[in-house]
């Protein structure tokens, strides 16, 4: 990219340095662990607002818009993590991110923001479990790496218990709990296509043998009808979006209304505790980066178990935050 401003021909030398420097500490180690998709950067030097991810031999670079924002800056910065990677250039793609997404059509938020139409996806190693990434037609790949940790204490909890996954998105907590042994597994979401792919991953991983349903819902509206019905989970994750706008909740049976995270989170936590079994566990989770938990009095036991969720590649910033909840298990003679 000839004629760049100084002042950009310097952050590309950082930013290429420094993303070359973190590869080289972290591949070898994720190669160990046969895991593909790990994060490389995420606005370590203040000047460059970038995030980096790293899958299987592809790079997905997001600029964190703001208005001193200029057209070659994103890519001048593709063209320094390509150089610092020797990856090609067209194997990196491009975003545009902004700290509260904009609704969509919808209501649709960042996870369901679509930018393309291409289709094409690719399979991408967590473990012994693979999942299946699209890096061009959506802001979010389809798998959140920053959850590897969190779907491995899931699966380890999961032999024998019927388990829930709310928000469920292309359904990797899913396919961890069947992994892990899970009994039945039920997984909920609002969009069909998400649904599709998560039968795609659970089908991918051989796991597509009967005993996994894939609803298509409103949450609150399937907690409702689940706790009518006597429905009950011994193990359930619930990682819901920050904000979810409904511009057609009045003529869609799906939906019943917006969603906020931090004004809403409890009532929502009281209706999946409601469909818990006694001595169930509940695993709650928000990238909402002023979230504050009112969760007191909810469930017998709740820890946060943010520092033992996050993995080494995301600790230089605050992720995510997860809470365990376990329900009160029936007393003798109650």
């Amino acid at each position: 990219m000839p004629n760049l401003p100084p002042e950009l021909v310097r952050q590309q030398e950082m930013f290429a340095r420094r993303v070359d420097k973190t590869f080289r500490r972290l591949h070898k180690v994720f190669e160990r662990k046969n895991i593909g998709a790990f994060r490389l950067y995420d606005r370590d030097i203040p000047e460059i607002r970038a995030v980096l991810d790293y899958y299987e031999g592809h790079l997905v670079l997001a600029e964190y818009m703001r208005t001193q924002s200029t057209p070659e800056w994103l890519p001048a910065m593709a063209d320094a993590a390509s150089f610092a990677l020797d990856i090609p250039l067209e194997r990196v793609h491009l975003r545009e991110r902004r700290t509260r997404p904009e609704p969509g059509p919808a209501g649709s938020t960042s996870r369901y923001s679509r930018l393309a139409k291409t289709g094409h996806r690719i399979a991408v190693r967590e473990g012994d479990l693979a999942f299946l990434c699209n890096l061009e037609d959506f802001l979010d790949t389809g798998l959140f790496a920053d959850h590897r940790d969190t779907r491995a204490l899931v699966r380890a909890e999961a032999n024998g218990a019927d388990f829930l996954n709310l928000y469920a998105y292309t359904g990797a907590f899913t396919c961890a709990a069947a992994k892990g042994g899970a009994r039945t597994t039920s997984s909920i979401d609002l969009s069909q296509a998400y649904l599709d792919w998560a039968r795609d991953n659970l089908a991918h991983n051989a796991l597509d043998d009967g005993r996994h349903e894939l609803v298509r819902a409103d949450t609150f509206d399937f907690l409702g009808r689940s706790r009518r019905e006597g429905r009950k989970w011994q193990l359930a994750v619930v990682d819901p979006p920050s904000f979810s706008v409904s511009k057609s909740a009045a003529t869609n049976p799906y939906m019943s209304g917006d969603f906020d995270i931090q004004r809403d989170h409890r009532r929502l936590l009281d209706s999946v505790l409601a469909v818990m079994a006694p001595g169930g566990v509940v695993w709650f989770s928000t990238n909402h980066q002023r979230f504050e938990p009112q969760l007191d009095g909810l469930a017998s036991e709740i820890k946060d178990m943010t520092e033992l969720t996050v993995p080494e590649d995301y600790r230089n910033r605050t992720v995510h935050r997860c809470w365990r909840m376990v329900v009160a298990p029936v007393q003798p003679g109650g």
